[in-house]
Formats: C-alpha cells, sequence, structure tokens
C-alpha cells in the first residue's frame, strides 16, 4: 500500500515467463494477436496462465515504456504462471505473518524467484467463444507498489469468472524497477517523462484486453478495472490519465484512494535520488550512469535506492505515481477536484480497522530489528498528522487532530487506528465518490466491517486487506487459509461477489436477493456496511468527524494541491 505512515499519530505503513513451450493442444486453445495459447480446463472454468503482454522490460528495455510481444509460432503453453517481478524474496509475507502470529499461527516464510522478465498475465472464462460478451474484471493486485503479484493464489479468478465473468489478473513492476525518475531517463525518452513504468505496464495490460479479450469470451467495451490497497490507488490515478481513454468504463477500489496520502511528486523532484543511486552505481567513475544501472542486477539497485532512502532521502516514497506530464498531466487530487477524470463508475470502500495491521507489522519489524529504533517526537508526529489531513480537512484540521489526539491519550491503540482510518481511508474514498458524482458518474461507497473471531480478533479486527478473500472466494488459499472463517464469511462472500460481479456486468451492483445500496448523493452521503454478522446494511451519513465533502468545498481545497 502506498501510505506514508507515522507511529502513534499514523501507523507505520510498511509500508516471468521464460521461453514459450511449444506442445501438441491438451488443453483448450485461443488464436491471439501474438499467436496461438492452450491453457487448462478446471470445470466449466478455462484458465490461461503465464500469458505474456508485453516483452521482458531487461537490458535497454529497463525503465523504458511496454513494448510489443514478439509473436510466435505454433501452440504457446499457458498453463503455468509467470515468475512474480523483482521483489524481496518473502514478497507479502513480511506483511501477512505478523497478523498470523496474532492469531497464533505461525506461518513459514516463502522463497519466491522473482524476475525482470515477468510482464504476463493470467485469464479465467466461463466462456471460451468469441462474440460471447462477458463483461472483464481486470485485477491490480496490492502491495506497496514494491510486492505482490497477479499469480498469488489469493487472486484466483475462478469463483468470479463462475459468476458470468472473465477475469484477469496482471503483473507489473515494482520498486525501482517500476518507479524511478533520473535525468538521462527523461531526456531518452520522446515524451521526456520517466518514473511510471508500473503504471504502464497497466495501461499496457488494459490494452492487450482491448486488442484480445473478445477471444476469450470477453467485451473490451465492458472493462472494470478493480485492485487493492496500492493496486486500488494505481486504479483510480489511472482514472486521471488521458492515456486510459477508453480503456475501462469502472472501476472497484478496495481500500486505496488516489488523494489524501501524501503530496504527488514531480519528475524533478524525484530526480535526485535517481542521480545519487547512479552515482553510487558508479562508485567514483565517470560515463553514464544509466549504461551502468542498466548494467547491475536489479537486486543490487534496489539496495542502493533502500539505503538511500533509510540516509539522505528520507520522507521519500520511491515507489509512487510521478506528476510526469505524460501518464500524469497533473496531481490525481487536481485532476478530480477539476473533473479532469475519464467517464467512468466507482465502487470504492475502507476496511473499518485497516490500520490496525500496519500497526502490528510495524511492531513485530522493530522487534525484529534487535537494536534502538529511534522513536520521532510526539510534536512532530502531529505536524506530519496534519499535513496528511489539510488537504481534505482544510479549516477543520486543527479541530479533528486535537480530537483524535485526545481519544489516543484515553484509549491507545485502537484510537490510534481509527484516526488513521477516518483521515487516511474514509475521508478520502468519500472525497473520491463525491467527486466522481459531481463529474456526472455514479460512486457506490462501503465499508468493511467484518472480523474473523479468533485469538488475534480484538487486535486486529476489520484489519487491511481482509476483505480479499470474500471477494474472490479463496478462503483456503495459503494467505488467510490461517484464519478461522465460517458460515458467516462465506454468506458475507457470496452478497460481495454478487456486488462486485452485477457492478462489472451494469455499473450498477444491485440484483436479486441483495439489499438495496444506493449510489452516492451529497445529502445523505449513502453506503453499505458489510456487517460483523454478515449481512449488507445499508447507512447514511458517510464522511467521519471533521471530513466536510461537500463538492465545492474539496474543490477549493484540492485544486492547488
Amino acid at each position: 500500500m502506498r501510505i506514508s505512515g507515522f507511529w502513534l499519530a499514523v501507523p507505520i505503513i510498511l509500508a516471468s515467463g521464460g521461453k514459450p513451450q511449444h506442445t501438441a493442444p491438451t488443453g483448450p486453445v485461443v488464436q491471439i494477436a501474438s499467436g496461438a495459447l492452450q491453457g487448462m480446463q478446471r470445470g466449466s472454468i478455462a484458465v490461461f496462465e503465464g500469458v505474456p503482454f508485453a516483452a521482458a522490460p531487461v537490458g535497454p528495455l529497463r525503465w523504458r515504456e511496454p513494448q510489443a510481444v514478439t509473436p510466435w509460432k505454433g501452440v504457446r503453453d499457458a498453463t503455468a504462471p509467470s515468475h512474480p517481478c523483482m521483489q524481496n524474496a518473502a514478497g507479502t509475507d513480511n506483511f501477512m505473518l505478523p497478523l498470523a502470529a496474532a492469531y497464533g499461527v505461525t506461518l513459514i516464510r516463502q522463497t519466491l524467484d522473482p524476475s525482470e522478465d515477468c510482464l504476463y498475465l493470467n485469464v479465467w472464462t466461463p466462456k471460451l467463444q468469441a462474440g460471447a460478451h462477458l463483461p472483464v474484471m481486470v485485477w491490480l493486485h496490492g502491495g506497496s507498489n514494491r510486492v505482490g503479484s497477479g499469480t498469488e493464489p489469493g487472486y484466483d479468478g475462478s469463483v468470479l469468472a463462475a459468476h458470468g465473468v472473465v477475469v484477469v489478473t496482471i503483473n507489473y513492476r515494482l520498486g525501482v524497477m517500476g518507479f524511478f525518475a533520473h535525468p538521462e531517463l527523461t531526456a531518452e525518452s520522446p515524451h521526456h517523462s520517466s518514473g511510471n513504468y508500473g503504471l504502464l505496464d497497466q495501461i499496457a495490460a488494459l490494452k492487450w484486453v482491448q486488442q484480445n479479450i473478445n477471444a476469450f469470451g470477453g467485451d473490451a467495451g465492458n472493462v472494470t478495472l478493480f485492485g487493492e490497497s496500492a493496486g486500488s490507488i494505481d486504479a483510480t490515478t489511472l482514472m486521471t490519465s488521458a492515456l486510459t481513454k477508453d480503456l475501462f468504463r469502472r472501476v472497484i477500489a478496495e481500500s486505496g484512494a488516489a488523494f489524501g496520502l501524501g503530496r504527488e511528486r514531480s519528475v524533478a523532484e524525484m530526480e535526485p535520488l535517481g542521480v545519487a543511486v547512479g552515482k553510487d552505481a558508479m562508485g567514483g567513475k565517470s560515463g553514464s550512469q544509466l549504461q551502468a544501472l542498466r548494467s547491475l542486477p536489479a537486486a543490487q539497485v534496489t539496495d542502493i535506492e533502500n539505503r538511500l532512502i533509510a540516509t539522505q532521502f528520507k520522507g521519500y516514497d520511491p515507489n509512487a505515481s510521478i506528476v510526469d506530464g505524460w501518464v500524469l498531466w497533473e496531481s490525481p487530487a487536481k485532476a478530480f477536484a477539476s473533473g479532469k477524470i475519464q467517464p467512468v463508475a466507482l465502487l470504492a470502500g475502507v476496511n473499518a480497522r485497516e490500520f490496525s495491521a500496519f500497526r502490528v507489522v510495524a511492531a513485530e519489524a522493530v522487534k525484529s530489528a534487535h537494536q534502538p529504533v529511534p522513536k520521532p517526537r510526539f510534536s512532530d508526529q502531529l505536524k506530519q498528522f496534519a499535513d496528511l489531513a489539510r488537504p481534505l480537512y482544510g479549516s477543520w484540521t486543527d479541530f479533528a487532530v486535537a480530537t483524535y489526539t485526545g481519544r489516543i491519550m484515553v484509549h491507545g491503540s485502537p484510537a490510534v487506528d481509527q484516526a488513521s482510518n477516518d483521515i487516511l481511508g474514509a475521508c478520502p474514498v468519500g472525497a473520491e465518490a463525491a467527486l466522481t458524482t459531481r463529474a456526472g458518474q455514479r460512486a457506490y461507497v462501503y465499508r468493511f466491517d467484518r472480523s474473523v473471531p479468533g485469538k488475534g480478533e480484538s487486535e486486529l479486527r476489520a484489519f487491511h486487506s481482509l476483505e480479499l478473500p470474500y471477494v474472490f472466494g479463496t478462503f483456503q488459499a495459503r494467505t488467510f487459509s490461517w484464519l478461522p472463517f465460517n458460515a458467516t464469511d462465506q454468506k458475507l462472500a457470496q452478497t460481495m461477489q454478487g456486488y462486485w460481479t452485477n457492478f462489472a456486468k451494469t455499473g450498477d451492483p444491485n440484483g436479486p436477493g441483495l439489499p438495496q445500496w444506493t449510489p452516492w448523493n451529497a445529502s445523505q452521503e449513502p453506503f453499505v456496511v458489510f456487517s460483523q454478522s454478515g449481512d449488507a446494511k445499508p447507512q447514511k451519513n458517510f464522511a467521519p468527524i471533521y471530513c466536510h465533502l461537500a463538492p465545492e468545498r474539496l474543490n477549493r481545497q484540492l485544486i492547488n494541491y
């Protein structure tokens, strides 16, 4: 999740495919623009994994916009997932293991085999028939734009596809491979841009969908982009890019808004970090920094950047989108405020205690460091908290911070979680809904309150990412199998999958047997709560205390942000 966090006032946020194999077809075969693919049949769902949507971004293509796939002859095997993109070998485990431990479960840390050759996607379809015109759902995974992949078992699209949609999950470049600005890259680019390679990968995958999804039974004119955490932030950020025109009609954003987490930086502001990385890589030698950086192993470049972030560039988020004048003409906040967003419907929400997870993960990281970690002054934390709140809270910022500070002093950790949830989660989501509505599109808002009974429930409640196994129906996947789910969770999963796929089909989540979900309006601020009982409950007045979501007020506060 791309969030800048501050302990106490705001929790610390911790924060490939190989060569094609040609075999005699034994599973379902589909012909796409670059060649024929053989997948596999799992019950009623045809599955294709490890499908290339761009050339491998290696060598001279490192830090270049995605390039076209070289067509192949014969039938390419598409029955195994690709490597994940370059990241820590533990992947998302550094986030998940402390949460499992809170429930008294010890998970064995995974070891991934990441690769720069990672621009592949996966497709699940219930009807492998050109012209079937099924709605398409394209998934952007979370992980702070530095870990994760579309190949994780928790993102298996089989259950969603059984609701009558085609599901696509993708990889995109992460960390320094996906978000890196440097003057030589800017000069090399015909667009005079650098830094947004991960977003460009996502756009390339959406273009692949436009060109090829009909062969899988999908409707290229009815695409819903959905994501969680960093994937949610990226999805809503892409709503503000001119490069995504006509690539999708709807967005589902789970636990991540395009703005409200800190100011977006420009290429000029991020290039000094890139120069520092290049200087370190050169080791005092003269010549092209870019040439030297492209010759180093990706892991070594990552280590250099991480060290510089920890020392000389504290406060920088190196894994965030950049206002580059090409992918993003202006900050997402300003684009939403001025109405310069793609004409797409939005379904967005938050979990009730997103930040409990980051607090627990941060505590484990400090414990594992085996050395004292400097604690910032409380006054500095409050200032940083206020700086994050001010763009949306405006003149009410000081009142909000004072109120939450008092609650934190009395109630401790639960109040920290609530303050963070309100200011960094619910208020930005409500603002996105209000501004999307003002732009003439429907917006639907939810809050996920369900927590799973067990040892860690009181500490974590409805923590960040908990809604994922409900959306995908993947309770048995390793990521969340340590939670003691029961029949209530199965019931809620059916409800959420119904809403999600209805929205993908028509732009309206409502359908037979589901409680009425009213689209956002300024007078009532309606939303749906996915409750502890497993029921969907319509509610009103979504905005947290001191968060005022009148579109005119938001416009005044964000237009210069």
